[in-house]
């Protein structure tokens, strides 16, 4: 499995740009959002008086990854201390401006977390389209080049994340995951797609199944009065030092929610079941809730038992999910991993 992300496991959750128009403006007169020619022609030049004329040198470009009508420029901006090399991107959903701002060096004391954000908005030609300007960072994502550092990058920064968030109260609702319907859609899409190993699938599925009540018990009285990252992943953090050095800073923040932890650490975990190799041997679960704890922050007794029920959860979902993992090896290692954890469950 490649370093970027492959999708979501379990009920999918990613926040579309708000490209609404302003409610005073006719809407069928703003940019289609979808016209990524038309929209950077039209925008740019807002943006840029925006920024007071301090966004020079701009020129777009779009990654494999992007999705609709999100738009991606490099351009310098310019400061006292000279020129510095920048991103901007618009529209970005009002959730990951917010998070960027929320998250700079200046507005805590966790250390950097975050790219340096150097303008921002909420708003364009009267239009309602979030924009940001932020520090382009000249490494990365990361990868094997940083040789297994990246790991322990990737970690730290996520550390710092937590720690940073901890003083941000949380006034939100954890997401809503309908998991025994889910597990239910994923039983039905083993005999619709033509599952490989359908009959160990329904066993190990049944199973869980039998257990689903007090799994869900126990997963529902989790601690969920912290901020989860969401999409942290390699390909979600750079750094401005060659490999193998860092720390690395975090980015794409449209999925920060209510949460606990073990969320977004068996995220990561999960995208290289197929390839456990590639982890060299490491429990990011663990280190993880090591760094926690290193940064003084909250750790209950529970987070092992809420990590396997994790597992379990995202791991029987695999075949609800085949145009998102419907990688062989994948669903294969998630049948191994759901076989592996039903024994750890609650009873």
């Amino acid at each position: 499995m490649s370093d970027q992300a492959s999708g979501r496991t379990g009920p999918p959750s990613r926040g579309a740009p708000n490209g609404s128009a302003n409610p005073e403006t006719n809407a069928a007169c703003g940019p289609n959002p979808n016209d990524t020619h038309m929209l950077g022609a039209t925008l740019a030049p807002a943006v840029i008086r925006a920024c007071d004329d301090r966004l020079v040198d701009l020129h777009w470009f779009r990654t494999d990854w992007q999705r609709g009508g999100a738009m991606t420029g490099y351009a310098k901006f310019q400061t006292p201390a000279g020129d510095r090399p920048v991103v901007l991107k618009f529209p970005v959903p009002p959730r990951e401006l917010r998070w960027m701002q929320r998250l700079q060096a200046d507005q805590h004391d966790a250390g950097e977390v975050v790219p340096k954000l150097y303008a921002s908005g909420t708003a364009l030609n009267g239009y309602d389209l979030a924009w940001i300007v932020m520090e382009r960072m000249p490494h990365g994502p990361l990868d094997s080049t940083w040789q297994g550092r990246e790991w322990d990058h990737l970690v730290e920064a996520l550390g710092r994340f937590y720690a940073a968030c901890e003083a941000i109260p949380v006034d939100r609702e954890p997401r809503e995951e309908d998991w025994p319907a889910i597990v239910k859609r994923a039983r039905q899409a083993l005999r619709a797609h033509g599952v490989a190993e359908e009959q160990r699938w329904n066993k190990a599925i049944k199973a869980l199944q039998k257990k689903l009540t007090k799994t869900l018990e126990a997963w529902d009285a989790r601690d969920v009065n912290h901020w989860c990252h969401g999409d942290v992943h390699l390909a979600n953090a750079m750094t401005r030092h060659a490999a193998p050095d860092g720390p690395a800073l975090l980015f794409d923040l449209a999925e920060v929610h209510a949460g606990h932890w073990v969320e977004d650490a068996v995220y990561i975990e999960h995208l290289y079941w197929a390839a456990p190799q590639r982890l060299a041997g490491r429990q990011l679960v663990k280190t993880i809730a090591e760094q926690r704890k290193a940064h003084g922050l909250k750790m209950t007794r529970d987070w092992p038992t809420l990590a396997n029920i994790r597992r379990a959860l995202l791991a029987a979902a695999a075949p609800a999910y085949l145009h998102q993992e419907g990688n062989p090896q994948h669903v294969h290692a998630a049948l191994e991993r759901l076989e592996q954890t039903l024994g750890q469950l609650p009873v």
